[in-house]
Protein backbone atom coordinates (compact mmCIF):
# COMPACT_ATOMS: atom_id res chain seq x y z
CA UNK A 1 0.00 0.00 0.00
CA UNK A 2 1.55 3.32 -0.99
CA UNK A 3 1.17 6.27 1.00
CA UNK A 4 2.40 8.77 -1.42
CA UNK A 5 0.74 12.16 -1.13
CA UNK A 6 2.32 15.02 -3.35
CA UNK A 7 3.52 18.36 -2.29
CA UNK A 8 0.40 20.32 -3.08
CA UNK A 9 -1.61 18.23 -1.28
CA UNK A 10 0.37 18.69 2.02
CA UNK A 11 0.76 22.02 1.83
CA UNK A 12 -3.54 22.41 1.62
CA UNK A 13 -3.64 20.15 4.12
CA UNK A 14 -1.41 21.93 6.63
CA UNK A 15 -3.33 25.27 5.32
CA UNK A 16 -4.74 27.56 8.02
CA UNK A 17 -7.05 28.66 5.63
CA UNK A 18 -10.24 27.28 4.11
CA UNK A 19 -11.07 28.34 0.26
CA UNK A 20 -14.79 28.40 0.33
CA UNK A 21 -14.60 29.14 -3.40
CA UNK A 22 -11.74 29.43 -5.72
CA UNK A 23 -11.89 31.08 -9.19
CA UNK A 24 -8.63 32.05 -11.03
CA UNK A 25 -10.54 33.56 -13.60
CA UNK A 26 -12.78 35.60 -12.16
CA UNK A 27 -10.40 38.76 -13.03
CA UNK A 28 -11.44 40.94 -9.50
CA UNK A 29 -9.17 43.19 -8.35
CA UNK A 30 -10.26 45.74 -5.44
CA UNK A 31 -9.31 46.52 -2.04
CA UNK A 32 -10.84 45.60 1.29
CA UNK A 33 -12.52 49.34 1.67
CA UNK A 34 -14.43 48.77 -1.89
CA UNK A 35 -16.55 45.47 -0.46
CA UNK A 36 -19.54 45.58 1.33
CA UNK A 37 -22.20 42.81 2.15
CA UNK A 38 -25.81 44.11 2.06
CA UNK A 39 -29.33 42.75 1.72
CA UNK A 40 -29.83 45.17 -1.36
CA UNK A 41 -33.87 44.17 -1.58
CA UNK A 42 -34.90 43.48 2.20
CA UNK A 43 -35.46 39.70 1.30
CA UNK A 44 -33.34 38.23 4.06
CA UNK A 45 -30.35 37.19 1.54
CA UNK A 46 -27.46 39.54 1.54
CA UNK A 47 -25.51 39.88 -1.41
CA UNK A 48 -21.49 40.96 -1.79
CA UNK A 49 -20.99 44.12 -3.49
CA UNK A 50 -17.44 44.90 -4.71
CA UNK A 51 -16.08 48.01 -6.56
CA UNK A 52 -14.04 46.22 -9.15
CA UNK A 53 -10.62 48.39 -10.38
CA UNK A 54 -10.68 46.57 -13.52
CA UNK A 55 -7.52 47.32 -15.45
CA UNK A 56 -6.79 50.31 -13.59
CA UNK A 57 -7.37 53.07 -15.96
CA UNK A 58 -10.66 51.15 -17.63
CA UNK A 59 -13.32 48.48 -17.29
CA UNK A 60 -14.04 49.41 -13.61
CA UNK A 61 -17.11 48.27 -12.76
CA UNK A 62 -19.79 47.81 -9.48
CA UNK A 63 -20.66 43.76 -9.63
CA UNK A 64 -23.11 42.74 -7.24
CA UNK A 65 -22.41 38.89 -6.23
CA UNK A 66 -25.37 36.23 -4.55
CA UNK A 67 -23.33 33.62 -3.74
CA UNK A 68 -20.67 32.90 -6.56
CA UNK A 69 -23.11 33.79 -9.07
CA UNK A 70 -22.67 37.53 -10.63
CA UNK A 71 -26.09 39.45 -10.44
CA UNK A 72 -25.54 42.82 -12.03
CA UNK A 73 -22.90 44.73 -12.94
CA UNK A 74 -22.46 48.96 -13.57
CA UNK A 75 -19.91 50.50 -14.87
CA UNK A 76 -17.87 53.44 -13.02
CA UNK A 77 -16.44 56.42 -14.33
CA UNK A 78 -13.36 56.67 -11.71
CA UNK A 79 -11.47 54.35 -10.14
CA UNK A 80 -13.80 53.24 -6.67
CA UNK A 81 -11.46 53.83 -3.77
CA UNK A 82 -14.60 53.03 -0.93
CA UNK A 83 -17.92 50.93 -1.01
CA UNK A 84 -20.46 51.06 1.38
CA UNK A 85 -24.26 50.16 1.98
CA UNK A 86 -26.08 52.57 4.12
CA UNK A 87 -30.06 53.09 5.17
CA UNK A 88 -31.49 56.39 3.46
CA UNK A 89 -35.05 56.37 4.43
CA UNK A 90 -37.40 55.05 6.40
CA UNK A 91 -39.41 53.05 3.86
CA UNK A 92 -40.34 49.21 4.19
CA UNK A 93 -39.14 46.81 2.87
CA UNK A 94 -35.43 48.74 4.52
CA UNK A 95 -33.61 48.39 1.55
CA UNK A 96 -30.34 50.21 1.70
CA UNK A 97 -28.46 52.25 -0.95
CA UNK A 98 -25.11 51.76 -2.08
CA UNK A 99 -22.55 55.13 -2.17
CA UNK A 100 -19.14 54.29 -4.10
CA UNK A 101 -16.44 56.86 -3.88
CA UNK A 102 -14.41 57.03 -6.83
CA UNK A 103 -11.90 60.25 -7.50
CA UNK A 104 -13.80 63.53 -6.18
CA UNK A 105 -17.12 62.49 -6.43
CA UNK A 106 -19.06 60.10 -3.84
CA UNK A 107 -21.73 58.01 -6.57
CA UNK A 108 -25.30 57.01 -4.42
CA UNK A 109 -26.88 54.05 -6.04
CA UNK A 110 -30.75 53.23 -4.94
CA UNK A 111 -31.86 49.59 -6.14
CA UNK A 112 -28.97 49.26 -8.07
CA UNK A 113 -29.59 52.06 -10.11
CA UNK A 114 -27.52 56.06 -10.12
CA UNK A 115 -29.60 57.61 -8.08
CA UNK A 116 -27.60 60.65 -6.57
CA UNK A 117 -23.85 62.17 -7.57
CA UNK A 118 -22.37 64.15 -4.65
CA UNK A 119 -18.83 66.91 -5.39
CA UNK A 120 -16.72 66.85 -2.40
CA UNK A 121 -15.66 70.52 -2.32
CA UNK A 122 -11.88 70.84 -3.09
CA UNK A 123 -9.30 71.45 -0.69
CA UNK A 124 -6.24 73.83 -0.44
CA UNK A 125 -3.35 71.93 -1.36
CA UNK A 126 -0.54 72.34 1.89
CA UNK A 127 2.08 74.85 -0.10
CA UNK A 128 4.78 73.38 2.29
CA UNK A 129 3.85 69.62 1.58
CA UNK A 130 3.55 70.14 -2.20
CA UNK A 131 7.12 72.00 -1.85
CA UNK A 132 8.48 69.07 0.09
CA UNK A 133 6.82 66.13 -3.07
CA UNK A 134 8.52 68.65 -5.78
CA UNK A 135 11.75 67.69 -4.23
CA UNK A 136 11.05 64.26 -3.97
CA UNK A 137 9.88 63.99 -7.67
CA UNK A 138 13.45 65.87 -8.44
CA UNK A 139 15.61 63.57 -6.29
CA UNK A 140 16.79 66.77 -3.76
CA UNK A 141 15.89 64.86 -0.68
CA UNK A 142 16.16 61.22 0.45
CA UNK A 143 13.34 59.49 1.63
CA UNK A 144 14.10 59.21 4.91
CA UNK A 145 14.34 63.30 5.05
CA UNK A 146 10.98 62.88 3.46
CA UNK A 147 9.00 61.09 5.83
CA UNK A 148 10.54 63.29 9.02
CA UNK A 149 9.48 66.60 7.20
CA UNK A 150 6.03 65.00 6.33
CA UNK A 151 5.66 64.69 10.05
CA UNK A 152 6.97 67.97 10.57
CA UNK A 153 4.49 69.01 8.84
CA UNK A 154 1.40 66.89 10.00
CA UNK A 155 2.40 67.99 13.47
CA UNK A 156 2.23 71.66 12.22
CA UNK A 157 -1.53 71.27 11.83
Amino acid sequence: MDLTVSSSVSNEASSKWLDAYYDPVANLYTFSSCTALADLHGDGEYKLVIGDLGMGVYNMKLKVYKGTTMMSENTLLDMPTGVVAFLMDQNEPRTPAIAVASGPYVYVYKNLRPYFKFTLPALDVNALEQEVWNQVKEDKIDLPTLKEMLEGIRSEK
